[in-house]
C-alpha cells in the first residue's frame, strides 16, 4: 500500500458488512414486488431505494412506496423485516482488521445507505468482544444524511472537506468499480474490493 496513506475510507455494505441482496430480492418478489430487480442491486440503487438512500424521502414515505411496489398494505414491521433481510454481519476477521488499522490510520466510513439499514445493522454488526467498533471511525458519512450518494464525486469532495483530509493521503475501498472511479476522479487512491476475497491483502 502507498506509504503516503494516512486515512482509509471504507464502504460499509459489501466491503465490511456481508449482504444477501439476492435473498432480499426473493423475499420482496414473494411478497409481490415482481419488478424489484430493476431497482435493487446492492451497490447503486434506483427508484424508491435511491430516493431513500439519498434522504429524498423519509422512512414512513419509503414504507408507503414499498406497499405500492408490492401492491398491498403490509405492517411496518413486515416491511422492515423484508428490507433488513439484505443485511448479514461483519466477519470476525474484518472486525479484527478494523481494530488493527485503528492504531495506525485515521479510519472513516462512507456508505450509500438508509435510515432503516443503518439503525438495524449498526446496532449489532460492529459489536466485537464487548466493544462497539463504530468508535474506530473518526467520522461516519452516510448518504441519507448527506443528501448525496456514490458515485457522485460531490460526496467524496464533501467527505474530504468535512474531515479535513488530503485526497493524496487517503485510500478509499468500495465493492463497486464505478464508485472507485468517482473517488479517483477527485484524487483519492481507490481500491476495488471483490466481496468474499481477503480484505487483509490490501494492507500487506
Amino acid at each position: 500500500m502507498n506509504s503516503n496513506i494516512r486515512n482509509i475510507i471504507f464502504d460499509w455494505g459489501g466491503v465490511l458488512l456481508d449482504l444477501d441482496v439476492e435473498g432480499c430480492i426473493r423475499a420482496f418478489e414473494k411478497a409481490g414486488a415482481t419488478h424489484i430487480k430493476e431497482l435493487l442491486n446492492g451497490t447503486n440503487e434506483l427508484g424508491v431505494f435511491k430516493d431513500y438512500e439519498c434522504g429524498k424521502i423519509d422512512t414512513p414515505a419509503f414504507r408507503k412506496e414499498i406497499c405500492q411496489l408490492i401492491g398491498t398494505e403490509l405492517p411496518n414491521a413486515e416491511i422492515d423485516r423484508l428490507w433488513n433481510s439484505e443485511l448479514l454481519s461483519i466477519p470476525q476477521e474484518k472486525l479484527e482488521l478494523l481494530q488493527s488499522l485503528h492504531s495506525r490510520y485515521n479510519l472513516y466510513l462512507l456508505s450509500n445507505t438508509n435510515e432503516l439499514h443503518w439503525e438495524h445493522g449498526s446496532a449489532y454488526a460492529f459489536q466485537h468482544q464487548g466493544k462497539d467498533l463504530k468508535d474506530c471511525f473518526k467520522q461516519i458519512f452516510l448518504s441519507f444524511r448527506m443528501g448525496l450518494a456514490k458515485p457522485d464525486p460531490a460526496i467524496f469532495r464533501t467527505a474530504l472537506h468535512e474531515a479535513g483530509l488530503s485526497a493524496e493521503e487517503t485510500l478509499f475501498i468500495d465493492d463497486a468499480e464505478i464508485n472507485c472511479q468517482a473517488a479517483a476522479s477527485v484524487g483519492i487512491h481507490a481500491v476495488h474490493y471483490i466481496p468474499g476475497t481477503d480484505l487483509n491483502k490490501i494492507f500487506e
